[in-house]
């Protein structure tokens, strides 16, 4: 921990009493008010640490140097930049500490945690709903174990937010650079485990501005990402290594199919389209699309679908896992549940539905049936040359 509490129970820095050395005091936990003790060497940061192994939850042990230098960091940037910030403050109602807590207008305090180890989905989920049910925000920081890469694990899929402007995104502190990285447009790469993103690079410095970062992504325009590549035949050849070497989930799927008197060969296009927020799905995402499809062509042409049947039919799926969404708790069911209505609307560009209000669409006909791999794979490399289909 960087902050103790004096006898008169008044808070101190650490990094102040690194200043002045001579200074002797008695330093206690900010949680528990058991004795502590100030601990530096030189190469670790200063903190403070209990004289023995305690009940103390709130401010355990064990703390790496990373995160130490992290928090300094951070509190560093929001004080020169007079943004008012409370180191490891103690929050008596929620029996949480935030590695920083900064107050970014007068209203709302924000909870910063600079997350470098593991953290169970429950303990996350936990502190998460302890601090927004009680008025904070809250901003999870990703250390360097769990730095992005171009595949997201089911931990950093925990620590993914959603902006109506830059998209899903996540922070990353890598404090050997002072560097601050914001992935953001973080999206799924057709229908592959493949992820893609844009990043800035923020020098955690008196050269870098907090208003000045909202400002530029506040003026972000969508226009400017990077559209993932439409690529069908790679998707009809993923499913066909996946037969090949018998993958699990894609065996399952080609069970199903067969039951229905489909075969890898026969599958419609539109099983292949991808979707937005596939991101946020953890089913195969042929899978899902088929049986939606599925359920939708039970009706005859000229039927009408609601959006509430479909809405219904979505939970119905999620019931029965048909359709699961991966554990992402900063992501609200609505935002997961969008991967669906965008579906709808691309059997809509391809002529299976009609749309006839906001609400309601009408089913026109049933998707194309493919007879053989040479058919498939000839319409699949025109498709993906001429970028007709829109994803």
């Amino acid at each position: 921990m960087l902050i103790a509490v004096s006898k008169g129970n008044q808070y101190i820095n650490a990094l102040d009493v690194q200043k002045n050395p001579k200074q002797k005091r008695d330093y206690y936990c900010p949680s528990c008010k058991e004795p502590v003790f100030l601990k530096k060497g030189a190469v670790k940061q200063a903190h403070f640490t209990h004289f023995q192994k305690n009940d103390c939850t709130v401010f355990s042990e064990g703390e790496t140097q990373e995160h130490i230098s992290g928090k300094k960091i951070l509190f560093r940037w929001f004080t020169q930049q007079e943004i008012p910030c409370q180191l490891e403050a103690y929050l008596p109602n929620l029996k949480q500490r935030p590695d920083l807590l900064v107050w970014l207008d007068d209203q709302t305090p924000v909870a910063i945690e600079f997350q470098c180890s593991t953290l169970s989905v429950e303990r996350m989920i936990e502190r998460t709903l302890g601090y927004t049910e009680k008025g904070y925000k809250v901003y999870w920081i990703l250390g360097q174990n769990f730095h992005f890469k171009n595949k997201l694990t089911s931990f950093q899929r925990l620590f993914i937010q959603e902006h109506k402007k830059i998209g899903c995104y996540f922070l990353e502190l890598h404090i050997e650079t002072n560097d601050m990285v914001i992935h953001y447009d973080i999206s799924q790469k057709g229908n592959s485990s493949c992820v893609i993103s844009q990043y800035c690079y923020l020098k955690m410095d008196e050269s870098t501005s907090l208003n000045a970062i909202i400002y530029q992504f506040m003026n972000y325009s969508k226009h400017n990402k990077l559209e993932p590549e439409k690529k069908l035949i790679q998707s009809h050849y993923f499913l066909n290594r996946g037969r090949n070497y018998q993958v699990p989930i894609i065996v399952d799927f080609q069970k199903y199919i067969y039951k229905k008197g489909d075969s890898l060969v026969s599958l419609p296009l539109e099983v292949y389209l991808p979707v937005k927020n596939q991101l946020f799905i953890k089913t195969l995402s042929y899978f899902w699309k088929y049986q939606f499809l599925e359920w939708i062509m039970e009706r005859n042409s000229g039927e009408i679908i609601s959006k509430k049947e479909i809405d219904r039919q979505t939970t119905i799926m999620l019931k029965n896992n048909d359709l699961k969404f991966y554990v992402m708790p900063l992501i609200s069911d609505e935002s997961k549940r969008k991967c669906v209505a965008h579906f709808i609307t691309l059997l809509n560009k391809r002529g299976l539905l009609i749309a006839i209000s906001q609400s309601e669409w009408m089913v026109q006909k049933e998707p194309q049936r493919y007879s053989n791999e040479k058919e498939k794979v000839t319409e699949f490399l025109i498709l993906d040359r001429s970028f007709i289909v829109d994803s």
